[in-house]
C-alpha cells in the first residue's frame, strides 16, 4: 500500500538532501499501510513520533547548508519547517490524548506537504548549493 511513489520530480540531485526525502516517504507510506490495517495505537504512536524525530533531524541538515552557504530564503524556509513541525506535534498531541481519529485527511496532508514542500520550497535552494559543490 502506497500512497507517495517516489517520482523523478521529488529528485533535487542532492544526493544527501534526496536520500532523506526518499526515508520521510518511505516513512509516511509505512505510517499509511499501518493505518489501513488499522494497528494498535502504541505502533501507531511511535509511527508518528519516528517521523517527527527524522523529519527535525532532516529540517536541522538542511538549515545547516542554508546558514553555511548563505541562502537567501532561509528564514522563511525555516519557518515552513517550523510550521511542519508544530502542526505535527499539535497531531500528535491530540493523537495521545485520544482527541484525534487519524485518517486518510492526514495521511494526505503528509503526502502534498512533504511533496509541494520539495517540489517547491526546497527546489529554491538547489542552484545554490550545487554552485557551492554540494551534490
Amino acid at each position: 500500500m502506497t500512497l507517495i511513489k517516489w517520482t523523478d520530480d521529488l529528485n533535487l540531485n542532492i544526493r544527501s538532501i534526496d536520500d532523506q526525502h526518499r526515508k520521510l516517504v518511505s516513512m509516511i507510506n509505512n505510517f499509511y499501510m499501518h493505518l489501513q490495517q488499522k494497528s494498535n495505537k502504541e505502533l501507531i504512536g511511535k509511527l508518528i513520533r519516528d517521523m517527527k524525530e527524522y523529519t527535525t533531524v532532516h529540517f536541522a541538515d538542511e538549515e545547516k547548508l542554508f546558514d553555511r552557504y548563505g541562502f537567501h530564503e532561509s528564514a522563511a524556509h525555516k519557518k515552513k519547517h517550523q510550521d511542519f513541525v508544530d502542526k505535527v506535534t499539535d497531531l500528535e498531541d491530540r493523537f495521545n490524548k485520544g482527541k484525534l481519529i487519524l485518517s486518510i485527511e492526514i495521511t494526505n496532508f503528509l503526502k502534498t506537504w512533504l511533496t509541494e514542500h520539495i517540489k517547491g520550497a526546497d527546489a529554491g535552494y538547489v542552484k545554490l548549493l550545487q554552485s557551492k559543490g554540494v551534490i
